[in-house]
């Protein structure tokens, strides 16, 4: 029970029992026009969680429009396509891994069902067991079989963690069950894909899944596409016949000459439509009334809009279509998706990542490398002009760091073999380490055609002094 209070002059409050204080309505009232007061239909509005678990629309919505897919496909493509290189000497040994395990389709699959669901993942099958915690020191080489992708459809919790808040997987499911078996999988053989964040309260009440992103679109997604077949529906009604017949009501309440008058106007308009002839009676009056679409376009864009701005993704990536404006080319609306896709990566993606490379490196090489490294591939495929231009700085820019001896010659050549511009063995890298150590234990070595002030490493000797010069 709640007790109201009110004060003249003020906004009004409620007392609850709990002796919590909520205001009725903002500071801001007009008794006059009744801004702020009941008379104001605004003071009605009040969001509403939606139903969350809709799974048969957001499987209908994602299947058949192009547009709810292309919400869930788009990110995950840019994200994913270019991939990732590794480097160091292991860079090829796991590359191949990845191929042998498909990492790149399924990471790509783990996430676009997390779209549409607002959950799934990866299940590492390991030669341990699903129902005891995953040792990731005791993986050993081949112990990694294989990566099985499952939706919140296909996998449930079965317990959660409520009560630690310092584990990794804190208000979210501590072991799961295949939907169908009696298997129960700890979480840690589970690599959870995201989907969009919920609130705490909310998680818990989910299940300790995230929400879905294409359920967060679908209001937007329904006002555009209800709006695209109004218009497509419109322009079969472009001209519209209109016929005035004389008694018309009277005949139509007898009630026996309903199909009389059916087929009379049947016939017209098939008359009209193969012969291009309009027979009528004598006391009968034809009309043509024509629909104007002046405006349509305008409502379609800014629906357009407004669906992109609920995928976050520009309209030129969500609809293919340019951006308007004198000037406009889209280059800053594509910059600024590139950089939330580039945000996402280290994010989201890396997380998910680094969970697979802890397995399939030590499986792949039967240990985890320190220098394990990678980095993501960048996100547009430059044009050859690019790449030129690119190369050249990096060139300058090795080259002046080598002028100011901060990084020795051996770095830059690992950087380009890394880099796989050139052929670059270790034999060549070896030799370049060797003059090195020899340049700085004072020992000189030249190639042909050098000589001691030309060499990189030489000091220049100083000038000679004779008699003649006094």
């Amino acid at each position: 029970m709640a007790t109201e209070l009110k004060q003249t002059g003020k906004p009004r409050f409620k007392l609850t029992n709990d002796g919590s204080v909520i205001p009725t309505h903002d500071g801001l009232s007009n008794v006059v026009s009744g801004m702020g007061t009941n008379r104001d239909r605004r003071t009605y509005n009040r969001f509403t969680i939606t139903s969350m678990n809709d799974y048969l629309e957001m499987e209908a919505a994602y299947n058949e429009n192009w547009i709810a897919a292309a919400v869930v496909d788009n990110p995950v493509e840019d994200a994913t396509r270019e991939w990732r290189h590794f480097t160091g000497k292991i860079a090829s040994a796991i590359q191949e891994a990845e191929k042998k395990y498909e990492i790149q389709e399924r990471t790509q699959e783990a996430f676009t069902w997390a779209g549409v669901y607002g959950g799934a993942g990866l299940l590492m099958v390991t030669d341990q067991d699903f129902d005891q915690p995953l040792k990731v020191e005791a993986i050993t080489k081949g112990s990694l079989k294989r990566f099985v992708c499952l939706d919140r459809t296909m996998i449930s919790p079965s317990a959660y963690n409520y009560s630690d808040p310092t584990a990794e997987n804190y208000m979210r499911a501590d072991r799961y069950r295949i939907n169908g078996g009696t298997q129960d999988v700890h979480h840690s053989h589970f690599i959870l894909a995201p989907g969009s964040p919920l609130p705490p309260r909310l998680r818990l009440l989910n299940n300790g899944w995230d929400d879905s992103i294409l359920r967060r679109c679908m209001e937007d997604l329904k006002d555009s596409v209800a709006a695209k077949s109004g218009v497509a529906s419109l322009i079969q009604e472009a001209n519209i016949d209109v016929i005035s017949r004389e008694n018309l009501a009277t005949d139509l309440s007898s009630g026996d000459m309903d199909q009389d008058i059916i087929n009379r106007f049947m016939n017209f308009g098939l008359l009209k439509s193969m012969f291009r002839l309009a027979l009528l009676d004598k006391n009968e009056e034809f009309d043509r009334k024509q629909v104007s679409f002046g405006g349509l376009g305008e409502i379609l864009s800014v629906l357009m809009e407004w669906t992109a701005g609920a995928a976050k993704q520009p309209m030129t990536r969500l609809f293919g279509v340019q951006s308007k404006g004198l000037g406009d080319s889209g280059e800053g609306d594509a910059r600024s998706y590139f950089n939330r896709i580039r945000g996402d990566q280290e994010k989201k993606y890396r997380k998910f990542l680094n969970r697979i490379d802890e397995v399939m490196i030590r499986s792949t090489l039967g240990e985890m490398p320190a220098d394990t490294n990678y980095e993501f591939n960048p996100l547009d495929i430059p044009s050859e002009m690019e790449v030129k231009d690119r190369n050249l700085a990096e060139a300058q820019t090795d080259d002046l760091r080598l002028q100011q001896k901060v990084v020795p010659r051996s770095a830059v050549a690992k950087k380009l073999r890394d880099s796989g511009q050139y052929v670059i063995d270790d034999k060549f890298i070896k030799q370049i380490e060797d003059d090195e150590r020899a340049e700085a234990a004072g020992e000189f070595r030249f190639n042909i055609g050098e000589t001691e002030t030309t060499h990189p490493g030489a000091v220049n000797p100083p000038p000679t002094h004779s008699v003649a010069d006094d």
